[in-house]
């Protein structure tokens, strides 16, 4: 007697499945792995170049007055702050919100900077598709 299950008609249980012929092959789409190695590498490419990008941003602002100076970086986060002289004398309040609204506005420039950066970075993606491949589908519908 043999340890293999067998089925009530004495078979092997479970049947063994048919094989095919040849091995099955995935469809022709036209890409190769050398389009989808080079796109790879340029989807890296695009991706450090814009972090160089978006890190090197600094912008500096200056009140109209001229007693506030800042640089704020990409984020919009205070890197640098030059306090005049004559704004010693002002009321420390005024001095805050001045310092706040210079900041305030160096940050929104450095934010349309950056936007700027990612829809470059967005339409140049976009723009990069793979031999064969299907467009990509209309989002604004």
């Amino acid at each position: 007697m043999t340890d293999t299950p067998s089925t009530p008609g004495g078979g092997r249980f479970p049947p063994r499945a048919p094989l095919p012929d040849s091995p099955p092959m995935p469809p022709n789409f036209g890409i190769t792995f050398d389009d989808l190695e080079a796109s790879a590498r340029r989807a890296l490419e695009r991706m450090q170049s814009i972090g160089e990008s978006i890190a090197a941003i600094a912008v500096d602002e200056t009140s109209e007055d001229e007693n506030i100076s800042v640089r704020v970086d990409a984020m919009g986060s205070l890197t640098a702050l030059r306090i005049h002289d004559d704004a010693m004398s002002m009321d420390p309040r005024e001095l805050g919100d001045l310092i706040v609204a210079t900041a305030t506005a160096a940050a929104g420039k450095a934010f349309g900077q950056m936007g700027e950066r990612i829809t470059e970075f967005n339409t140049l993606s976009a723009e990069d598709t793979l031999p064969g491949a299907p467009p990509p589908p209309d989002r604004e519908a």
